[in-house]
Formats: structure tokens, C-alpha cells, sequence
């Protein structure tokens, strides 16, 4: 008989400590999200909408996948993207301008671009896409950080 109320009381015991500590572990997870405010200029026309993709890899960035995305209305030649609820580290965000609103980064029959484009930190290589080293920044734990993307095209 003792042994049982024991069994219950330890039982009972771990329950509350558990509970005590899980507002803890949620208010950190909420403390520790980041948000990107990002800003992408270069544009040449108010029509289409603005798609912004986050990446959180080399992996991710190679294979397209992103771990945030956005569209954003073009207001004046500029549009403005917030990403919220990231994870912090490495990151890197590709941007392209749908002029048509075909929900589609077009390109011509040989694959040059035929809509504007750009990348986090603007690098600006010739004949081909940014690669994740030129694009990569580091975004810290409850930051909201401020990015600017310049959208440029084939040419110029």
C-alpha cells in the first residue's frame, strides 16, 4: 500500500515540475524568433507583385527550398516584405519581381531572365544566379533586422 502512494505522489511530483518550467521553455522559444524586414528597390515598373524566399541552408539554397516566403505589392518602385516567427543563424533570401502576375520568375528560351531579380547583400555576378556564399548573412536570436535588395536584370 505505501508503495503505491508513493508511485502516485512521485508521479504527481514530476507532473508539477513539468508544468512549472513549460511557460518557461515557451517564452524563450518566443524571445528567440527573428524577423526580417526587408525593402527591395530596382524596380522599374508598380505593376506585378514582389516574391521573397528565405533560405536557411546551402542545401535548402541549392535545391530551392525556402524556409519563408512572401509577396508584396509594388507601391512608388519599391515593396516591402516582413518575414517574422525565423529562426536565428545563416540565411540567405532571393528576390524576383513578377511583373506579369504570372506567379512565375520568367525567363527567356536560352533561360536568361526576362523579369528583374536580386539577392541579400546584392552581389552582382555575371551570367548566372547568386551562390549562397555571396548571399549568406547571419540573422541573431529576437532580432528584427533591416535588409535592402536591389532587383537588377539581364540588362542591367
Amino acid at each position: 500500500m505505501q508503495d503505491r502512494s508513493f508511485k502516485a505522489a512521485a508521479l504527481a511530483s514530476a507532473a508539477l515540475f513539468a508544468l512549472a518550467f513549460m511557460p518557461v521553455a515557451e517564452s524563450q522559444d518566443a524571445v528567440a524568433a527573428a524577423a526580417l524586414e526587408i525593402t527591395i528597390d530596382g524596380l522599374r515598373t508598380d505593376e506585378g507583385r514582389v516574391w521573397v524566399g528565405l533560405y536557411a541552408s546551402e542545401d535548402d539554397w541549392d535545391e530551392q527550398i525556402e524556409s519563408a516566403q512572401g509577396w508584396a505589392d509594388v507601391d512608388d518602385g519599391v515593396a516591402r516584405v516582413r518575414l517574422a516567427e525565423l529562426s536565428s543563424g545563416a540565411v540567405a533570401i532571393q528576390a524576383f519581381h513578377d511583373a506579369n502576375g504570372n506567379n512565375d520568375f520568367d525567363t527567356n528560351f536560352m533561360g536568361i531572365p526576362s523579369e528583374r531579380y536580386g539577392f541579400s547583400n546584392n552581389p552582382r555576378p555575371k551570367f548566372r544566379g547568386a551562390n549562397w556564399d555571396e548571399a549568406v548573412f547571419e540573422l541573431s536570436p529576437g532580432e528584427t533586422q533591416e535588409v535592402t535588395i536591389t532587383l537588377h536584370g539581364a540588362r542591367g
